[in-house]
């Protein structure tokens, strides 16, 4: 595994300044100033960001710190701990817009799979059809994977549902509890969203045809966020204290490179009994909105991917594309 730093274009506070709070227990805005070697106006804007995202700081006299202590992605710790693919890239982040659109942008620039990106805080992360995947800093993990897939006869859909499988197997391991998954990509804990999968794939002239594999993954939540829907975190599966966030992406980037080694050949059928034991909607109602309404059973995945529904009419199969599944009342 390599290395490889990067700045955000366009950052949201100044950066270092969330390394240097995790770093001292105190500083006055002089001193982070010269720390950052930026003007103290700058220091005390990016104060102002960092609380509007959640993060809790002490603000004793004319001095400023974290109310709690927060441990920040390690480039050198997630190293320690990773025991996968030798070849890959890793990009850790302070901060970043999305770690999946990070990867494209760096595609872009030539840069060559395999490659991943971790970040502390993600300011427009993506989840399935556009959805805002909210994250406040520290609170949990975003990380994507870039893979080429040039080799494989066609791009797979099944991936989504297999990294979904690697995650629950890496938590489980850990000693969560309650998990399940919600088809296509929702990972749930006790019913509620604990995180989300993205798929993407981009092709390019001269470059060949890769995938960006992107997970966001709640680790420990404030519990009055803005978030239209419910959700969980790690304490609700049982991992209470907090797991090391850097042992923790670096299982995941191991057990997620591994999946992607495993297509195209045996490719799904080495998940898909795991996956089907995990469902969350089996032997549910299920309500599916796209082109059409459809509403019936949940009746697990067949093998390419798609959702069986069992309706008044018989079995229908479900693509993911542009649609929604909620659970019926």
């Amino acid at each position: 595994m390599s290395g490889h730093s990067f700045t955000d274009n366009h950052p949201g506070f100044p950066d270092g300044l969330l390394r240097a709070l995790a770093r001292r227990s105190s500083w006055s805005r002089a001193e982070l100033a010269r720390h950052l070697m930026v003007a103290e106006a700058e220091v005390e804007s990016g104060l102002e960001v960092l609380g509007s995202l959640g993060l809790a700081l002490l603000r004793p006299d004319d001095r400023v710190g974290l109310e709690d202590p927060l441990e920040l992605l390690d480039e050198a710790r997630i190293r320690a701990a990773f025991g996968g693919n030798t070849d890959l890239t890793l990009q850790v982040l302070e901060q970043v817009d999305s770690t999946n659109t990070r990867l494209e942008q760096m595609r872009r620039q030539g840069m060559a799979p395999p490659m991943a990106c971790v970040a502390d805080i993600q300011w427009a992360g993506r989840g399935r059809r556009g959805r805002q995947w909210l994250m406040p800093p520290g609170a949990g993990l975003p990380l994507s994977i870039l893979w080429s897939i040039r080799h494989w006869p066609a791009p797979d859909p099944t991936i989504t549902l297999a990294a979904g499988v690697a995650v629950i197997r890496v938590l489980e391991a850990l000693g969560a509890r309650g998990l399940s998954l919600k088809w296509p990509n929702d990972i749930l804990v006790h019913g509620r969203k604990l995180g989300g999968i993205l798929v993407e794939g981009h092709a390019q002239a001269g470059t060949g045809v890769d995938l960006i594999l992107g997970l966001g993954l709640n680790l420990r939540l404030p519990r009055d966020l803005p978030i239209d829907q419910p959700y969980g975190d790690l304490r609700d599966a049982g991992l209470d204290p907090d797991v090391s966030r850097n042992v923790l992406a670096a299982r995941l980037l191991e057990a997620l490179t591994d999946m992607l080694a495993t297509y195209p050949e045996p490719g799904f059928a080495a998940y898909r009994t795991p996956w089907q034991a995990h469902d969350a909607c089996a032997g549910r109602p299920v309500l599916i909105r796209g082109a059409r309404t459809l509403a019936g059973t949940g009746c697990g995945v067949d093998a390419c991917g798609r959702l069986q529904v069992l309706t008044a009419e018989g079995m229908v199969s479900v693509e993911a594309g542009e649609v929604s599944l909620r659970f019926a009342p």
